[in-house]
């Protein structure tokens, strides 16, 4: 129906995690460059055909309005494959940016930004109130970053306040070691203090129980459902897609072609193998001849022999 799905939305934003490791940039930049694409989805009508280029050109936009090193715009499109050329992606991120009125060089406010907030000041709460060992054993702020990483590629949260969004994920991971506790009274006490402060926090953020117990919801079935993952096998096998003109650069035909040496006519005195039992051998082996679904490189000449038992 030309209409970007959630399906689309969320396999654009789990493209850009994938190019924030790669590039290995901040969290920040991931944040902002979802962000970015967020506002843009819902205040624009974008085609699906163009969702490659408006995500790609957010991240490129976000590198420059967090000041990070600027990426080659064309390796950027190559490693994306988002299918469009360098003055395509300089031109829609200028519109993204004109739309949306970005400010340059100012980091926007992200639920990364709130949950980082939210784990300095629980941390000098549980100083104060002398938990805080049990703190640090509850709660990884790598661990939140990573999990609201996997929550803000999922579009169930983008309607989700990012101060809310954080809150619940701290909250989530105290119900977590709550629940791992539970047999040891004086930790299960001492973390349920940790979960009061967070409760009047919860109040001075004015956050109503029902939009935090809905949002609770969401967001602990996300991470249930990412958790169960880890849990299976992983068994797909790994697999190269290649145009037919990469496929043409990677493996022309002509340099298949293996010239072997002439095997001189004569005969074999007893106690020499055989010409029978010396084999030759060359070629490539290709996808279609195997059955695998990568390609492999081409394969030189390969001696067997076979000794007479």
């Amino acid at each position: 129906n030309g209409e970007i799905t959630i399906g689309t939305r969320d396999g654009a934003a789990h493209v850009l995690r994938c190019l924030k490791v790669w590039y290995e940039l901040p969290n920040d930049v991931l944040f902002a460059a979802i962000n970015l694409v967020d506002r843009f989805l819902t205040k624009m009508k974008v085609r699906p055909k163009h969702m490659a280029c408006i995500s790609v050109s957010s991240f490129h936009l976000a590198v420059q309005q967090l000041s990070m090193p600027i990426i080659d715009t064309e390796d950027l499109i190559a490693i994306s494959q988002c299918r469009c050329t360098s003055r395509d992606l300089v031109r829609m991120a200028d519109i993204v940016a004109n739309k949306l009125g970005v400010q340059m060089s100012l980091a926007p406010v992200t639920a990364l930004s709130f949950i980082r907030l939210f784990y300095y000041i629980f941390e000098k709460a549980a100083d104060a109130l002398g938990l805080s060992e049990i703190f640090k054993s509850a709660i990884s702020l790598a661990d939140l970053e990573m999990r609201l990483e996997i929550l803000a590629c999922d579009a169930s949260c983008a309607s989700i306040r990012p101060s809310e969004l954080a809150l619940v994920m701290i909250f989530t991971q105290m119900d977590v070691y709550v629940s791992a506790n539970k047999d040891n009274g004086l930790v299960h006490q001492q973390i349920h203090d940790l979960v009061d402060y967070a409760i009047q926090l919860q109040k001075f953020c004015r956050i109503p129980d029902s939009s935090f117990l809905y949002s609770h919801s969401i967001v602990t079935k996300i991470l249930s459902l990412y958790n169960g993952q880890h849990k299976i096998p992983y068994k797909q096998r790994l697999v190269w897609k290649l145009s037919s003109r990469t496929m043409r650069v990677l493996r022309p035909t002509d340099k298949l072609t293996s010239y072997l040496p002439t095997i001189a006519e004569h005969h074999h005195t007893h106690g020499h193998m055989s010409n029978n039992n010396l084999r030759f051998r060359t070629g490539s082996v290709s996808s279609e001849d195997d059955g695998e679904d990568w390609p492999t490189s081409p394969i030189v000449a390969v001696c067997e022999q076979f000794v007479d038992e």
